[in-house]
């Protein structure tokens, strides 16, 4: 493998402890990459290093490939020549995997009624939550948010964006507002892991876990053990137990960090509510447990933005039923079916349970 300054692979030897007592090692292949604006991690179980090798390049490739297709935050990415072409008041052809996301996302914004909205990318511009501190100077003004903002009591909508404003013919993408910027946030690892999963079977893996972020996806176990992730606290510097995963699941995890920013210099969280074109402020971070690392990062941002009096109407009509949310004051739901894959070190006291 050829190494880099975003790339190191080591092997090491792990040991699985049989019934009958005795210990027969398995190669684990381990390769770290940046990708997505973010570390991602490959594990691979139970393959010689050649082939494990050989599966992580290919894993690589393509996750490089979604990384120039969709990420946001790449001047010279697909999705912003796109946005340019859009905001132009043109069309543009665009690769199959970009269209596939689109897609993706077209059918997230139908099931979740609002909540999450990424055609609403230039929101998330007012807002200015990814400049650096010594660029972010002024909050927006009221009448600069309301306009990106969907009014329900208006029968017709010009400005406001949505992903019903995209017309897809063959490969060719359009809009018929020129406000739409495609922004899909974490929604784009969520897609990524679930594609390197696919990779990965095609490759002939049977035992790995995909690390983008902090999110991870597994794929069969970790020899007699089940693949584990840290509990990690909200911004991953302590952790107070793991949680289990199965064969085939996905663990996703959104935050809305702190950002203190604006003219009244005010501490906002860096998820936008597209409803109100607001932050959130009720929830620190949501995880979920899917079999769809897609419907786990959709679901996790569509029960944030949801906030407690929601959330768990909303899990139940997404389908999902493994969650933990912490609100900004400390504390902790968790459902019923969460609780039983956590692993605590210590139980919190600030913790209730939701059937």
């Amino acid at each position: 493998m050829k190494s880099n300054a975003f790339m190191t692979a080591v092997v090491v030897i792990f040991q699985v402890v049989l019934l009958a007592g005795c210990e027969v090692p398995q190669t684990v292949f381990d390769d770290r990459i940046k990708v997505l604006g973010t570390n991602a991690e490959i594990t691979i179980i139970g393959l010689s290093d050649t082939d494990a090798r050989e599966a992580a390049v290919a894993v690589e490739h393509e996750l490089r490939v979604l990384d120039h297709v969709g990420y946001t935050f790449k001047p010279e990415g697909e999705l912003h020549e796109l946005n340019e072409a859009i905001s132009g008041g043109g069309a543009m052809t665009v690769s199959t995997e970009l269209k596939d996301l689109i897609n993706s996302a077209k059918n997230i914004y139908t099931a979740r009624g609002g909540l999450i909205n990424p055609a609403a990318g230039e929101l998330v511009a007012l807002w200015e939550f990814h400049c650096e501190k010594e660029d972010c100077d002024e909050s927006p003004f009221p009448e600069e948010v309301q306009q990106l903002v969907v009014d329900k009591e208006k029968e017709v909508i010009e400005a406001q964006p949505s992903m019903s404003d995209l017309v897809i013919t063959g490969g060719v993408v359009s809009s018929i507002n020129p406000a739409v910027k495609l922004e899909f946030g974490d929604m784009i690892r969520g897609y990524a892991l679930d594609k390197a999963r696919e990779y990965m079977k095609k490759a002939g893996v049977e035992n790995a876990m995909i690390d983008i972020g902090g999110n991870i996806r597994s794929l069969g176990s970790r020899g007699e053990h089940p693949w584990w992730a840290p509990l990690w606290d909200e911004y991953r510097q302590h952790s107070n137990g793991y949680i289990e995963l199965g064969e085939n699941e996905a663990l996703v995890t959104v935050r809305a960090f702190d950002r203190s920013m604006g003219r009244e210099d005010y501490v906002y969280r860096h998820m936008v509510d597209p409803r109100s074109g607001l932050p959130v402020s009720e929830i620190r971070f949501v995880t979920v447990l899917h079999e769809k690392a897609l419907v786990a990062n959709a679901a996790a941002a569509a029960l944030l933005v949801a906030g407690l009096d929601d959330w768990a109407k909303v899990a139940e009509k997404m389908g999902v039923r493994s969650v933990m949310m912490v609100t900004r004051d400390g504390v902790i739901y968790t459902s019923t079916t969460m609780e039983e894959r956590i692993h605590w070190k210590e139980r919190p006291e600030r913790q209730h349970l939701v059937p």
